[in-house]
C-alpha cells in the first residue's frame, strides 16, 4: 500500500501545527485578559462526592473518546485524500494489426502531401489498439516513426511533419535521396513491406501507400514487383492517388497501373478526394484478424480506499453517538 499524493500528510501535518499554535497564542490572550473569578468558600466537599467523582470521571473518559473518534475521523480523510493505492500489473489489450503509413514525398508530391497526412491523421482517430508506422519515400525511404499504439506520440509526429511541409522546413528529406531518380515508387512499397517488425507472428498487416505513381529514374522493384513481395509477405495495400485524373492520358494510365496493383494484394484504391475513402479504409482493415492479443505487462497503481472508509465511516458514527452522549 503506498499514497500517491504522498506529500498530503506532510501538508496536513503543517496546517495542524499552525492551527494548534494560533489556537495556543488566542488561549492565553485571553486568559490573561479574562477578569479574575471570585473565590468558592468550601468546594472540595462538593468535589469530594462520590457521586461527583464518578460523573466527573464519566465526561473525561467521554471526552477522551470523542477525542479519539475525531482523531481517527481526521486521519482517516487525510489518508483518503492522500489516494491510498496498492501496485498491480495488468496486460493491456491490443490489436494484433500492424498499418505502416507510406507517403511519397518526392516533387511532385508536394502539393498533396499536407492534405495526405491530414488523411492519415484522421485514419489513426479511428484506430483502436492497432500500432501504425509512418515511412516517407522518394529515391529512398525513411522510417519517420516506427511501430507503435502509442497513439499520442503518433499525433505529435503526424502534426510535426504537417508543420515541416508548411514551413517549407526540408528536414523529412533527410536520407530519401539515397537512389538513381526520384520518387521510386516500387523501391518505396518494397521498402514499407519491410518494415514490419514481427514477420513471424500471425498478425494483420496493411500498408497505405499515398503516391501518384509518377516515377523518374531507375528503381530496383517496379511496383507491380512490389506490389507481388507485399502479397508474398502477406500485406494489404490500400492506396490513395492525389494524380488520379482523367485530364491527362498519362496520369490515366499510372492511376490504372496504382489500382490494379493494389488490387491485387487483396487491398483497395481511392482517389484523394474520394469521400468515402477514410471510412471505407478503416471498415476494411477493422474486417482483418480481429481478435485482440495481450500486450506486454505494465505495473499500475489502483486506488484502494474501502479500508480508510471503513475507518471513517466507523470513527463518524462513534463521533456522533458521543456527541450525543456527552451533552446529556
Amino acid at each position: 500500500m503506498e499514497l500517491i499524493l504522498w506529500w498530503m500528510p506532510l501538508a496536513f501535518a503543517a496546517a495542524a501545527a499552525a492551527a494548534v499554535a494560533t489556537a495556543v497564542i488566542v488561549y492565553r490572550r485571553r486568559r490573561d485578559r479574562a477578569p479574575a473569578g471570585r473565590p468558592v468558600g468550601h468546594a472540595e466537599r462538593l468535589t469530594g462526592l462520590p457521586g461527583y467523582r464518578a460523573a466527573l470521571l464519566r465526561y473525561r473518559a467521554l471526552l477522551a473518546l470523542l477525542g479519539g473518534a475525531a482523531v481517527l475521523v481526521l486521519l482517516a480523510g487525510v489518508t483518503l485524500a492522500s489516494r491510498p493505492a496498492a501496485p498491480g500489473i495488468v496486460y493491456p489489450q491490443m490489436s494484433n494489426r500492424d498499418i505502416v503509413l507510406c507517403l511519397d514525398v518526392s516533387g511532385s508530391m508536394i502539393d498533396y502531401d499536407v492534405e495526405l497526412v491530414g488523411v492519415f491523421a484522421e485514419l489513426v482517430e479511428d484506430f483502436e489498439g492497432e500500432r501504425v508506422s509512418l515511412v516517407v519515400f522518394n529515391a529512398s525511404a525513411v522510417t519517420y516513426f516506427p511501430l507503435t499504439s502509442d497513439y499520442g506520440y503518433i499525433g505529435e509526429q503526424l502534426a510535426r511533419i504537417t508543420e515541416q511541409f508548411e514551413s517549407g522546413n526540408i528536414a523529412y528529406f533527410d536520407g530519401t535521396f539515397f537512389g538513381e531518380g526520384s520518387s521510386l515508387i516500387g523501391d518505396g512499397l518494397a521498402a514499407c513491406s519491410l518494415r514490419f517488425d514481427t514477420p513471424d507472428k500471425d498478425r494483420s498487416r496493411s500498408i497505405i501507400l499515398a503516391t501518384d505513381n509518377l516515377v523518374v529514374g531507375e528503381s530496383i522493384y517496379s511496383l507491380p514487383q512490389a506490389g507481388e513481395l507485399a502479397t508474398e509477405l502477406g500485406i494489404r495495400v490500400y492506396g490513395i492517388n492525389p494524380g488520379d485524373s482523367e485530364a491527362r492520358e498519362y496520369l490515366a494510365v499510372l492511376a490504372a497501373e496504382f489500382e490494379t496493383v493494389v488490387t491485387d494484394t487483396g487491398g483497395a484504391y481511392y482517389a484523394l478526394g474520394d469521400p468515402g475513402a477514410i471510412g471505407s479504409i478503416v471498415e476494411r482493415i477493422a474486417a482483418e484478424q480481429a481478435t485482440l492479443t495481450r500486450a506486454a505487462p505494465q505495473v499500475v497503481l489502483s486506488d484502494r480506499p474501502g479500508l480508510f472508509v471503513g475507518i471513517a465511516f466507523l470513527g463518524l458514527s462513534g463521533l456522533f453517538a458521543l456527541a450525543i452522549r456527552t451533552r446529556r
